[in-house]
């Protein structure tokens, strides 16, 4: 496409590869010089932006000098994400309100590339000049600000890591459309963040081969190709997702994650990851399943204690539900109610009772958020009146001189004293339901090499899904939840507008506030956190309100436009309310790929522990 090679001239220069003549100088001068040469292009392509805006420039080229902005800043977003991950948030964050996770009190209001899309894609309405040039006057002051500053950054050891991270940002936040919601050009930035990862693997030339690591050209060899792929498939539609990615950004990963390793380079401390950056983005061993434990003494015999307090019924006040009365194995960890049932069991609560499975691998829980872990949603279960209606100290007394349980505690908690607590019911508990983990289905396996692991309609659901369905710009590769890569840690709140009902002709949106309940802010209303979809074949009904009894509801409902799409008046839908025009066909293989995200290999383990404690 003309586009392409109009940007293509401006900052790829044929693969920077050749960016610095030989002999090559040392690594950390190389990417501090790329640094400051690719910040400079990117705030001359911002005011070459602005000045095309102020002078009414046809809209193509308005929209040329955007993308053109955009590669720019794909160029060193490696770095700024890494190194300056707070004013990311100004140049290229979501184009919505959102609230940070530690201070949900503190919220940002959307400004930088995103929200500047919105207004020059699908076209540029000019009646809206003057406040698409304020949101560009922000991020030319801010990009500005930081250019002048480019000069003292000092890269580091970590740099290989930051280039680790990008590769699983490209695969899991670019390709899929997550930061060109508007304007899908998710395809041509790809080709500029690979660009800089060619870029860091040259500039480390010397210290890969001095560590005596074998084929150096092939990473070389993968960014090319993958490029050139690129640049022959540029539609976002009928992208190959997954043929990109096996191709070319598992292999690439794997290489340099193992590069990574032997030339000793780590993760930076301190820096979240739930997924660590040794090899491709799908390798089992790199899921840290503990990851957000807050005490990390997870033991066998903690587990063993606290699967038996999971379906002990006696922690409850009448002594009649345990934690598997409602979350129950045989439906993969829920009840296959619409809504859970009080403690009466005549009176249902407010919404679905949501899986177990992966709940471990999430850091805020409950529907609304509220809680950041398994130790504080157990303990408030066990004292919700309508729940459990006990209390993890009187839930201690239930069972206290039961010799069963002295056995197990003291096994598990051996310096404790003979009086079990509360607060140790609540860990084990907790530990256990950390061991129901699911990662390898089909799905799975097929991203691991097994070839015969999913049908051809299956890989046309997942490019689907990745692609024109827009379902992984929530549902994140390859945990299928809400919590937003590359680090997996901030988990995201979606304000979709499920109904009451199933009724599509006089819709009305369901009464439920959701997050709002917990964090006033008025964005927030109807907001609720985006759900894992491991497992989800096995879980109906779906939503927090068990609207829909079947998955061919939910798809038909996405692709009507959410809420907006049956006319509910939602003025702070997140969810994209155009329509998706899937058709049946295509409906049918994104259904057929949720379907391959199905295991529950972990039940058919003895004990259910050894697989997780690590």
């Amino acid at each position: 496409m003309k586009i392409y090679n109009i940007i293509s001239g401006l900052f790829l220069s044929a693969l920077v590869f050749s960016f610095y003549p030989s002999p090559t100088p040392p690594s950390k001068e190389i990417i501090k010089a790329f640094y400051v040469t690719q910040f400079s292009a990117l705030v001359k392509s911002i005011h070459q932006l602005r000045t095309a805006i102020t002078n009414d420039e046809p809209d193509k080229k308005v929209r040329e000098y955007f993308l053109a902005s955009r590669m720019a800043y794909k160029q060193i977003e490696f770095i700024l994400e890494y190194y300056y991950g707070l004013d990311v948030n100004s140049i290229n964050g979501p184009g919505i309100n959102f609230v940070e996770e530690e201070d949900p009190l503190a919220f940002h209001e959307p400004q930088g590339f995103q929200l500047i899309e919105s207004f020059l894609y699908p076209s540029y309405d000019t009646t809206k000049k003057q406040q698409v040039l304020q949101y560009i006057d922000k991020l030319y002051e801010l990009t500005n600000g930081l250019s002048s500053n480019a000069a003292s950054f000092q890269p580091d050891e970590y740099i290989p890591d930051a280039a680790m991270e990008e590769l699983y940002r490209i695969l899991a936040l670019g390709i899929t459309g997550f930061d060109s919601p508007a304007g899908h050009l998710s395809i041509y930035e790809a080709q500029s963040s690979l660009n800089s990862i060619g870029v860091v693997i040259e500039s480390y030339k010397d210290e890969i081969n001095a560590a005596g690591i074998k084929d150096y050209d092939l990473p070389i060899t993968l960014i090319r190709k993958a490029s050139r792929y690129l640049k022959n498939s540029t539609d976002f539609n009928s992208f190959n997702r997954m043929e990109f990615i096996k191709q070319y950004l598992n292999p690439l990963s794997s290489w340099l994650g193992n590069a990574k390793v032997k030339m000793g380079y780590a993760d930076k401390p301190g820096r979240y990851g739930l997924i660590k950056k040794t090899s491709q983005l799908f390798a089992p061993e790199n899921l840290q399943r503990n990851r957000y434990l807050y005490d990390d003494t997870m033991t066998i015999e903690r587990i063993a204690l606290g699967k038996k307090l999971f379906f002990e019924a006696g922690l409850s006040m009448n002594g009649k539900r345990s934690c598997a009365g409602c979350h129950q194995p045989s439906r993969a960890f829920t009840d296959g109610l619409q809504k859970a049932s009080e403690l009466d069991e005549h009176t249902s609560l407010l919404r679905n009772t949501p899986t177990l499975w992966n709940a471990a691998l999430q850091r805020n829980l409950f529907y609304d958020s509220r809680k950041i872990s398994l130790d504080h949603v157990i303990t408030e279960v066990l004292g919700n009146e309508k729940e459990m209606n006990n209390g993890m100290d009187k839930a201690a007394i239930n069972i206290q001189n039961r010799k069963d349980y002295k056995k197990l505690y003291k096994q598990a908690y051996p310096s404790s004293n003979e009086t079990i607590e509360g607060s140790k019911i609540v860990n084990a508990i907790a530990m256990y339901v950390r061991t129901i983990v699911s990662y390898n289905a089909r799905f799975d396996q097929y991203m691991r090499g097994n070839k015969s692991a999913m049908t051809l309609n299956e890989i046309k659901g997942f490019n689907l899904f990745t692609g024109k369905a827009l379902c992984a710009t929530c549902h994140y590769i390859p945990l299928f939840n809400g919590s937003k890569p590359p680090s997996y840690y901030y988990q995201e709140s979606e304000v979709i507008g499920v109904p009451a009902t199933t009724d599509t002709v006089n819709a009305v949106i369901d009464s439920d506030q959701g997050r709002y309940n917990i964090v006033k802010k008025d964005f927030l209303k109807h907001s609720f956190k985006t759900p894992a979809l491991r497992n989800i074949a096995l879980t109906a009904p779906y939503m927090h309100n068990g609207v829909y009894k079947t998955l061919e509801e939910v798809i038909d409902f996405y692709n009507k436009g959410g809420g907006k799409g049956l006319h509910i008046k939602i003025d702070n839908q997140t969810l994209p309310f155009d329509k998706l025009n899937l058709n049946t066909s295509e409906q049918k293989n994104i259904i057929s790929f949720l379907n391959t995200l199905t295991d529950t290999s972990m039940l058919k383990i003895d004990s259910g522990v050894k697989l997780t404690v690590n």
